[in-house]
C-alpha cells in the first residue's frame, strides 16, 4: 500500500488541478465550423481571372480540393475608367460561370481611382489626362462610373456580387491609398455604395471594406465609412514581415530557428492586438464593435520570397484554425494562389499535372485542411 506523504499529496493535487483546467479549456473551446461544399460560411473562394476561367482553371481547382462548388475572385483593371466599368468582355463569362451551378458567387475587386500611382489620371478613354483624387470621389465626381458598373453587373446576372472597392487602401502602393486623407476615402466609399445600391436590380450587391494587415503604424480604422455602408470587414493576410528577428530568414538558419521565427510571425505580427499593429485579433474586435460585421479573408497566402516564411505548413494550420473558429465570424476566405513579383504564393500545380509548387509541404497541408475527403 503506497504511503501518501505531504509532498506526494501536493504533487497529486497539482496534477488534478492541471487536469481539471485542461478539461475545462477543451470544453470551452468553440467547435470548429465545417468546411463543407460551400453551402454555409466560411465559404471557400478561388483566386483567378477571366483568362484562367477560359482555360479551365476553376474546374481543375475544384478537382484538386474535391469541391464541386467554389466561389471566384477577380480584379477589374485600373488602367482606365472604361475598363473599370466592367464591360461584357469580363462580366459576361463570369455571369455565365456563376449561374451555371447553384451556390457559386463572384468576389470582385474594384479600383477606386484609375491611372498611374501619382494620380495624374488615365492615359486613354473617359477622363484621359485628368488628375484623379479621393477628394473628387468624395464630391461625387466619379459616381457615373460606378453606376455603369452596377448596371453591367445586373445585366450579366451578377447582381449578388461581393465588391472590394479600393482594396488594401492602408498600404502605399495603390493610387487610392488613404493614408493622407482617410476621411476623403470614407466619403468616397459612401458615394460608391449609395450610387450602386440605387441602381434597379442591384439591391443584393454587397460591399467589403478591405485593409491589409501586418503594417506597423497603420490606421486603417480612420477610413471607416460607417456601419450602414459596409457588409464585410475584409483583410489581406500574408506570411511575410520586414522585422529583423522574424523575416528574412537567415541563410544559415536551422530548421528549429526557422520554425521559431514562423511562430513569432504569427503570434507577434499577424495575430497581434498591440497598439499600432492592427493584427487579426484587433480586427475581430473591430468588426464586432462596428455592427457585428462578418470578417472576410479576401486574400491570404504564403510567401516564397525574401520577406516570407516560404514552405510553411504552420501558417496554413493557423489560418485554418482562425477561419473555422466561429468566434471570429469569418464569412469567406480566398487563398491567393498565384505567383507575384514580390514572392510566390502558388500551391496548386497549374497547369494541372504540369505545374510545380515551391511549397509542397504547405500545399499538402492546405489540401488536407481545406479540401474535402475523397469518397
Amino acid at each position: 500500500m503506497p504511503i501518501y506523504t505531504p509532498r506526494l499529496q501536493s504533487i497529486a493535487l497539482a496534477c488534478l488541478i492541471a487536469l481539471i483546467a485542461d478539461t475545462a479549456l477543451q470544453a470551452e473551446a468553440p467547435e470548429k465550423l465545417p468546411l463543407g461544399n460551400n453551402t454555409a460560411p466560411p465559404y471557400t473562394v478561388v483566386e483567378g481571372s477571366v483568362k484562367r476561367l477560359s482555360e479551365g482553371y476553376f474546374d481543375a481547382y475544384s478537382r484538386w480540393i474535391n469541391r464541386s462548388v467554389i466561389w471566384a475572385e477577380e480584379f477589374l483593371p485600373f488602367d482606365s475608367w472604361d475598363l473599370m466599368r466592367g464591360g461584357d468582355w469580363i462580366l459576361k463569362p463570369w455571369g455565365q460561370w456563376v449561374n451555371a451551378v447553384p451556390g457559386r458567387r463572384l468576389v470582385l475587386s474594384v479600383p477606386m481611382l484609375v491611372g498611374p500611382w501619382k494620380g495624374d489620371g488615365p492615359k486613354t478613354g473617359s477622363g484621359a489626362g485628368e488628375p484623379v483624387s479621393l477628394e473628387q470621389g468624395a464630391a461625387g465626381a466619379y459616381n457615373a462610373h460606378f453606376e455603369a458598373l452596377a448596371r453591367n453587373l445586373v445585366k450579366n446576372g451578377l447582381d449578388n456580387t461581393i465588391l472590394r472597392p479600393g482594396w488594401e487602401f492602408n498600404g502605399g502602393w495603390y493610387t487610392w491609398r488613404a493614408g493622407k486623407n482617410p476621411e476623403a476615402f470614407a466619403g468616397y466609399w459612401r458615394e460608391i455604395v449609395k450610387t450602386m445600391r440605387a441602381v434597379p436590380g442591384a439591391e443584393k450587391l454587397q460591399f467589403c471594406w478591405n485593409p491589409t494587415i501586418g503594417l506597423r503604424g497603420s490606421k486603417a480604422f480612420a477610413a471607416w465609412p460607417g456601419n450602414e455602408y459596409v457588409d464585410f470587414v475584409g483583410l489581406d493576410v500574408y506570411d511575410q514581415a520586414w522585422i529583423p528577428d522574424i523575416y528574412p530568414l537567415p541563410e544559415d538558419a536551422t530548421p528549429e530557428e526557422i520554425q521559431i521565427r514562423r511562430k513569432k510571425s504569427w503570434k507577434e505580427n499577424l495575430l497581434s492586438d498591440l497598439p499600432g499593429r492592427d493584427g487579426l485579433a484587433f480586427w475581430v474586435k473591430f468588426a464586432r464593435e462596428h455592427g457585428n460585421k462578418p470578417l472576410a479573408i479576401c486574400e491570404w497566402g504564403l510567401v516564397y520570397g525574401k520577406h516570407g516564411g516560404r514552405d510553411n505548413p504552420y501558417f496554413i494550420e493557423q489560418m485554418h484554425e482562425f477561419i473555422t473558429n466561429p468566434e471570429n465570424n469569418v464569412y469567406f476566405h480566398c487563398y491567393f494562389d498565384v505567383n507575384a513579383p514580390d514572392g510566390d504564393h502558388m500551391l496548386f500545380p497549374w497547369p494541372e499535372g504540369k505545374g510545380i509548387t515551391k511549397m509542397p509541404e504547405a500545399a499538402k497541408r492546405y489540401r488536407e485542411l481545406f479540401g474535402l475527403p475523397s469518397n
